[in-house]
């Protein structure tokens, strides 16, 4: 099962705002001879088996074949996360994690959705479902757990900000 969209927080940050309508410069396009293709984020573990057991079952889908120190996991055509064992990536796993990966569905609905289905598998839900309003235009659905390691997830949609 294929996840609508991705999108990655890092260091604790807020994801990516989508466009507003005020003006702010343009940021400066990638070189027309090397366009960005897709995104992938790696995540180190201690213990990659249980920590692929754990996104194989929350995505419904196995990662791609790859060597036994890596496990990769395709969310959409363009975003794949990685897992990595403690070893032999080039990082090492850390006690402290300022990395929230940030899952982006469309519509309360499927944030509903997916909270029902990290519900079902016995996930403990770090921050409840809300909707946080980011200002007079934008707000986000969301709700956070976590996983085996201690990363945050992140399930969030975009809506528009009510009046007042």
């Amino acid at each position: 099962m294929r996840i609508i969209g991705l999108a990655l927080t890092l260091l604790g940050t807020a994801c990516a705002l989508p466009p507003a309508t005020a003006e702010r410069p343009a940021a400066p396009a990638a070189p027309a001879s090397a366009p960005i293709k897709g995104q992938m984020t790696f995540l180190y573990y201690k213990d990659l088996p249980a920590a692929a057991a754990f996104y194989e079952k929350l995505l419904g889908t196995p990662p791609q074949d790859t060597p036994a120190w890596v496990r990769l996991f395709d969310l959409t055509d363009t975003a794949t996360l990685g897992l990595v064992n403690a070893q032999d990536g080039t990082l090492r796993p850390a006690d402290n994690k300022p990395v929230m990966v940030t899952v982006v569905v469309d519509g309360v609905a499927a944030v509903d959705a997916w909270y029902d289905r990290v519900r079902a598998q016995g996930i403990a839900i770090s921050e409840e479902r809300k909707t946080t309003r980011l200002d007079d235009k934008r707000s986000i659905h969301a709700f956070i757990f976590k996983d085996p390691e201690g990363y945050a997830i992140e399930i969030l949609s975009w809506t528009a900000s009510q009046p007042g």
